[in-house]
Formats: C-alpha cells, structure tokens, sequence
C-alpha cells in the first residue's frame, strides 16, 4: 500500500513539474481529449483511488487526521466530477485549458506539493 502510494506521489509530482515547466504540453493534451469519455473517467477513478489510498493508509502516518481529510476531499472531488455531468466535464477543461501560463505553472506548482506530500507519508 505504501508503495502504491509513493508510486501515484512520484507521478503526480513529475505531472506537476512539467506543468509548472511548460504548461502547455498538458493544456494542449486536455484540449485535444477533453471530449473523450476516457478523459472524464479516468479524472474520476484517479480520484477515487488517492482518496480510498490515503483514508486506509491514514492511520499509520505521522499525521492521520491531514492524510485522512484529504483522502476524503479527493473521493467528494471525484463525486463532483461524476455528478457534473460530460457536457459540464468538458465546459471545466475547457475552461482550465484557457488559463496562462502563470496560473499554469501555479497548477504545476500545487500538483508538485502535493505529489511531494504523498511521497513524504508513503516513507
């Protein structure tokens, strides 16, 4: 389990670094998948296992009570994401598709902490 864990970290903060480096490469990505069914399913499963990850793994970290709730806000984001709806998924990418790039790299900055912290309680 904490391999599985250090594992989607070390994904998330290398997906993070290339946004905060070049934006572009993953905005252009969305753009062109925003209308496959894939796109909208796997930004829903991906939720859902970090969130189901850190929940069962919170109690045996240093701080189970921080992994614990942000387990539970990735499972309500993957809620979210299932109850908005395709046609409201693809108006959200396009709508992060059309971002600059500061707030891009800003992203990227945010998804490198967090892919950081996962790998942090995963040691």
């Amino acid at each position: 389990m904490r391999l599985m864990i250090g594992l989607l970290g070390v994904l998330i903060a290398f997906v993070g670094l290339i946004i905060a480096a070049e934006p572009r490469l993953i905005l252009d990505f969305l753009s062109r998948h925003k209308k496959k069914l894939w796109l909208h399913g796997v930004a829903v499963v991906f939720r859902l296992l970090v969130g189901y990850l850190l929940i069962e793994f919170a109690d045996s970290t240093a701080i189970p009570l921080v992994v614990a709730a942000v387990g539970w806000f990735a499972i309500i984001a993957a809620i979210f994401l299932l109850i908005l709806g395709r046609a409201n998924f693809k108006k959200l990418i396009s709508w992060a598709v059309e971002l600059n790039d500061a707030q891009g790299r800003a992203a990227g900055i945010i998804a490198t902490l967090f892919g950081a912290f996962m790998v942090y309680i995963a040691l």
